[in-house]
């Protein structure tokens, strides 16, 4: 894809011009406190929800990765706010959300942890 590492994944839940350039997208990204040039990558939704975009970038520049749904839309049940805001997703949200699959996360699970090994039962020798 693209060689850039992703630290964190925010969506934008507020309306944005789509008539902006990569600059204009990242005053958007800066305004929800990420920062593109340190591998934080910020999905924009379209109002009619036909396109999504998506700014990540690195210490050289900054990418802007764009899809359009053609027939159709990105099913994402969002509501639009009226205030820059922006919410972390996972990188496995935003390749549903690139796929155009549909997802609603209610609840997060939480993150596997191994066990530690807590002390061995006694043994008895019955010899």
């Amino acid at each position: 894809m693209l060689p850039v590492k992703v630290k964190r994944v925010f969506l934008a839940q507020h309306r944005i011009d789509f008539r902006k350039g990569a600059d204009g997208l990242v005053g958007e990204a800066y305004g929800l406190g990420a920062n593109p040039y340190d591998g934080d990558c910020v999905m924009f939704v379209k109002g009619d929800q036909t396109q999504l975009r998506a700014i990540i970038g690195d210490a050289i520049g900054v990418y802007v990765v764009m899809r359009r749904f053609e027939g159709g839309r990105v099913r994402i049940l969002q509501e639009f706010s009226e205030r820059p805001t922006g919410k972390p997703i996972t990188t496995g949200e935003l390749s549903l959300l690139l796929e155009g699959a549909r997802f609603t996360v209610h609840k997060r699970a939480r993150a596997w942890k191994e066990k530690t090994p807590g002390p061995k039962p006694a043994t008895t020798d019955f010899s």
